[in-house]
């Protein structure tokens, strides 16, 4: 067996692409899930220039720090508590790739990210990890070795403008976490050239002495030539003549492909930029004479008004917002609401602003701005600290209103996320653009591919029409009012019970719409775009007898969902119940034929096996159902029937404030945009239902 030489190298935290996975987002626990790693090979270059793999075998990961509540950064910056954007929920592998499950902030300065991720805008992401110990898979004296990672681990995850190319690394400041590493090589090539770890701590200082000395260009070439020529003599002592020259060309492309590389990322430029010089064979001299050209032509793109522009928020502001809507939560003892929506964790801290009432913090909202409010009434400096404008020339929203509409959001918000529902639990969430009428298509199969005759000749398959339903978003909404004698008079349950009614409100109207909607035609339905109503004798959905739901009602459904065809009549679609909905008076009965491991309807000496036990994955019943009626749906993922689509997908309510003096107090105006229809009839069967048997 080849001789084995481990040595030990400190090493710097690394980074490595990552990619979310957009379908994925959930706007209601501002979620989404994300590829990690998949343990691609990348080039690096700390004490040795090499080739890394990342083992993605479950054993060779810790996973502890990513399952323990992993911080999601801000572009690797962690050197404050505002560079953490959010959490990782969960992480496991899966299929040879790392995934995770992240949880964003739902503070104001993150919003912007989220909305950017949510749009698509930012798609990258990075994982920084530190490897314990690698094992050479590959390579040797004459080629750039591969390093398996063996024994590493991730510890956090960032959202990155431009991620880390698949091809190289991050190299760390000085001020950086290191940890130590194994390095295991293999094959008699360990067991030479004296101790190993002496001669890796030397090519380490040198290549740090290089690294200082490129950032004075010339002279730094001129250090790195002389570098060379130093570890060419090296070499010359320590290899015979017939291997010299190779191993000092290996040494020299090694220097070159590192040097260019931390060239490139030293000026922040992408790696496929680096990738092309390497590939192109340039010199690092020249090299970083491209690298200058290449930055000199960005700052012209920003003198032309290419780049970006950067503002900054005045601090004092925001903390003053911030304090204010701490104090409104914590003194309406909404606390409880918030963080059963953000699941049991959301922390206020008040601070200066602990206990004030509403109108001692208008007053202040007025003095921090500059507005004496000595000799001021009550009612006066109410309606002052809602129309005053922080700046005359931005026309900006006072403090106050903006503390308050924050308030008001984030608790309509967390109502809404917190009202009980069942319509998404058979029904499909959708998305229109505007609010004409959308076109869902349904198109049918081939079936089977026809023969090829013996002249080769294929015959030509036709395409009929696609078959069509309808659906089109309206805007529902209400405008509240908060009087000035409310503030005055403190009275944070009407604050509180106007907001949380209204973001309840706007989860049932979409329950109640989709109810309502079911009940059209005496319970059958709406009118689909061929005249008939959802549920329809010809339309094969209907039980052909009204039952009480038992073991053979509930087969019957099932056959009766797999014989549905598609639009084409080509095929069979082979549907699967996989929901029942009915009313609560026939609820009890569908979970007992549900989870029973014996068939309940049949009485006598012998237990008879249930056929259709966990034949659905769920069973709803509610109240807005009524009389003996039930259904059963197969997965709204694959066979919708009912969709409810919101306006650009936003399935969630907005609040705006009213300008202006029209009442006497201040108005918020609560939208909400979406649209309630039928998109065919093949995923549902609808039984008439019958009393239960004597």
């Amino acid at each position: 067996m080849a001789a084995r030489k481990q040595t030990v190298v400190e090493l710097p935290r690394m980074q490595m692409r990552a990619a979310f996975v957009p379908s994925t987002y959930n706007d209601e626990s501002r979620t989404i899930e994300l590829t990690w790693s998949t343990g691609a090979r990348v080039l690096r270059g700390f004490w040795d220039t090499y080739y890394e793999e990342l083992s993605m075998e479950p054993d060779a990961i810790r996973m502890d720090r990513l399952n323990s509540g992993a911080p999601v950064l801000n572009a690797h910056s962690s050197y404050s508590l505002g560079d953490v954007i959010g959490v990782v929920e969960k992480a496991w592998i899966e299929d040879g790739e790392g995934r995770a499950l992240v949880r964003f902030s739902d503070r104001e300065d993150v919003a912007p990210i989220v909305a950017d991720v949510k749009s698509g805008i930012l798609r990258n992401i990075s994982v920084g990890y530190s490897v314990h110990r690698f094992e050479q898979v590959e390579g040797g004296d004459e080629e750039i070795p591969v390093y398996r990672a063996v024994d590493w681990e991730p510890h956090e995850i960032s959202v990155v403008p431009i991620p880390a190319d698949a091809g190289s690394q991050f190299r760390s400041a000085d001020t950086t976490p290191k940890n130590e590493c194994v390095f295991i090589k293999r094959g008699a090539a360990a067991a030479t050239g004296g101790d190993m770890a002496t001669k890796l701590k030397t090519e380490a200082d040198k290549r740090a002495k290089r690294e200082a000395e490129e950032d004075k260009e010339e002279e730094g070439v001129r250090a790195e030539d002389e570098n060379e020529e130093r570890e060419g003599e090296e070499d010359d002592e320590e290899e015979d003549d017939a291997s010299e020259q190779r191993n000092a060309g290996i040494k020299a492309e090694r220097a070159r492909v590192t040097g260019i590389y931390n060239a490139v990322r030293s000026a922040g430029l992408s790696n496929d930029y680096a990738a092309e010089l390497v590939g192109a064979g340039v010199s690092v001299s020249l090299a970083r004479k491209k690298i200058i050209g290449k930055l000199a032509e960005g700052q012209a793109d920003i003198r032309s008004g290419g780049g970006s522009r950067v503002e900054t928020q005045d601090d004092a502001r925001d903390k003053f917002v911030r304090g204010v809507e701490a104090s409104i939560i914590q003194r309406a003892g909404l606390l409880p609401l918030m963080r059963k929506a953000n699941g049991g964790s959301y922390a206020v801290e008040p601070g200066e602003f602990r206990g004030l009432r509403l109108f001692e913090i208008a007053r202040d909202s007025l003095e921090r701005s500059g507005v004496k409010t000595r000799g001021m009434d009550q009612m006066t400096l109410i309606g002052k600290a809602f129309t005053n404008m922080r700046s005359n020339i931005t026309q900006s929203t006072s403090d106050f209103g903006i503390a308050l509409e924050n308030v008001m959001h984030k608790v309509l918000q967390a109502a809404y996320a917190t009202q009980p529902d069942t319509w998404q639990r058979f029904a499909a969430r959708g998305s229109v653009s505007d609010f004409r009428v959308h076109n869902r298509y349904r198109m049918g199969m081939f079936g089977k591919l026809d023969t090829v005759n013996e002249n080769g000749e294929f015959k030509r398959k036709p395409i009929k029409d696609a078959e069509k339903a309808t659906i089109q978003a309206d805007t529902v909404g209400n405008i509240i009012n908060l009087s000035r004698q409310a503030i005055v008079n403190d009275d944070l349950g009407v604050f509180a019970s106007l907001a949380t009614a209204l973001g309840r409100a706007a989860r049932l109207s979409v329950e109640i719409d989709v109810y309502a909607l079911l009940a059209e035609n005496g319970g059958l339905g709406p009118t689909m775009e061929d005249g008939k109503t959802l549920f329809h004798a010809d339309h094969g959905n209907i039980a052909g007898t009204a039952a009480y739901p038992s073991v053979v009602a509930f087969d019957a459904a099932r056959q009766q969902l797999a014989q549905q065809k598609d639009p084409w009549g080509n095929e069979f679609l082979d549907l699967r119940p996989a929901l029942w909905l009915g009313p609560l008076s026939l609820g009890s009965q569908a979970r007992l034929l549900n989870d029973n491991q014996y068939n309940p309807d049949v009485t006598g000496k012998f237990q008879v096996a249930n056929t259709v036990r966990g034949i659905f994955n769920d069973v709803i019943d509610s109240p807005r159902l009524t009389g003996n009626p039930w259904y059963v749906f197969a997965d709204p993922g694959t066979a919708p029937v009912l969709e409810v689509a919101f306006l650009d997908g936003q399935e969630s309510p907005v609040l705006e404030s009213q300008d202006g003096w029209n009442v006497d107090g201040t108005e918020w105006k609560v939208r909400f945009d979406y649209g309630v229809a039928a998109v065919d009839y093949r995923g549902a069967v609808r039984n008439a239902g019958a009393n239960a048997p004597a």
